[in-house]
């Protein structure tokens, strides 16, 4: 399963408030780079306004994919999942094992039967993700 990184829509807001990136819709483009991404819409449930936490969504991350499987409705900074009432922070999530590799956190070993076009094309969408990995590295506070 794949592991991902929350990063808040604000900090991205800001991130391109200061010409660093340029967000369109669910592309993230890093300006200088010219390297583009794509993200996935989440939420990070931040606290239970009404009802009772029986989701258990508390300090927990969900795609708008997932919420509406859940039957959730998603408005802004507020989900309601039958009679629970959360406040959300929106945001995106990002690929975290692309992190890991450019921190120099060992990755379990891939898969060694991959075909030489196959290395090719895995050693290229690894240096994209090590680049956005950096970046977020570098910038996430």
């Amino acid at each position: 399963m794949a592991d991902y990184l929350f990063v808040p829509q604000n900090i991205l807001a800001k991130w391109a408030d200061q010409g660093r990136v340029e967000l369109k819709g669910q592309v993230l483009t890093l300006v200088r780079e010219k390297k583009s991404f794509q993200l996935t819409t989440a939420v990070r449930f931040l606290k239970l306004e009404a009802g009772e936490d029986s989701a258990r969504l508390l300090n927990k991350v969900k795609t708008l994919d997932a919420l509406k499987q859940m039957g959730a409705e998603h408005y802004r900074e507020s989900v309601i999942l039958g009679e629970s009432a959360y406040q959300v922070q929106q945001g995106f999530l990002a690929d975290a094992n692309a992190l890991r590799r450019a921190a120099g956190v060992a990755q379990p070993p891939g898969d060694k039967k991959a075909t030489g076009a196959e290395k090719h094309r895995q050693a290229e969408k690894d240096g994209e993700q090590d680049l956005l990995a950096q970046f977020l590295l570098d910038n996430l506070q």
